[in-house]
């Protein structure tokens, strides 16, 4: 085992634990900013369209576009847009929310570049740093000419250290990553499902009783 100074000195010696000291930096600022992204972005999908039902079956239009104004979600941005411009034809409508939907996934998207990268490579940086630090090591022995079995064993744990930084690094930018991919996804199926909802509650495509009708 290292002592807290060992292990200090042994981060502090190799280029590549710096490196991957830097990337856990950077997936875990980057974890929080996509958290804290999609919790103050998020709103109840059942309801949001008992909300969208209530306003749309009395035919207030702008009252809803108002309140969709006033949230910060996908939902009610990209379906405000829909009540904002209502008066004109459906396929014009839905070209306009077809573009607001692809900006709203760029918004989404942002940063999970990053985390997949890091997730990556995080390991194949780890692995370079120990193929670096057994060659290290055995240039050290062969400078000393002393190569106990002591010494050796030494030189290859602090190497191995670079492969285990490279596997936690890895294994947290994963996990942050398919969270967020998956809540992409239940978000654009709640915007698709909220948009056909918008059409039946203005009678274009027929007026079903509620929410609840889609599965009868």
């Amino acid at each position: 085992m290292f002592s807290g100074n060992s292990f200090t000195a042994v981060v502090l010696s190799s280029p590549t634990m710096m490196v991957l000291l830097v990337c856990s930096v950077i997936v875990v600022t980057f974890a929080l900013e996509r958290w804290w992204f999609f919790a103050r972005t998020g709103i109840s999908a059942n309801r949001f369209q008992e909300t969208m039902r209530k306003y749309l079956s009395r035919n207030q239009l702008s009252e809803f576009a108002t309140w969709c104004q006033s949230g910060k979600s996908s939902l009610t941005r990209i379906l405000g847009v829909a009540a904002e411009n209502a008066r004109l034809d459906k396929e014009a409508v839905d070209q306009l929310l077809d573009i607001e939907m692809e900006k709203e996934q760029v918004h989404m998207e942002k940063n999970l570049a990053v985390l997949g990268t890091l997730a990556n490579i995080a390991p194949l940086l780890g692995l370079f740093g120990t193929v670096v630090g057994i060659i290290r090591a055995f240039k050290d022995i062969a400078v000393t000419g002393s190569g106990g079995s002591s010494v050796i064993a030494m030189g290859v744990a602090e190497a191995l250290l670079t492969t285990a930084a490279g596997i936690i690094v890895a294994v947290i930018a994963t996990v942050f990553f398919n969270v967020f991919t998956r809540k992409i996804r239940v978000r654009s199926i709640e915007v698709e499902d909220a948009r056909n909802w918008f059409w039946k509650y203005l009678g274009r495509t027929g007026a079903p009783e509620g929410p609840g009708a889609a599965g009868k």
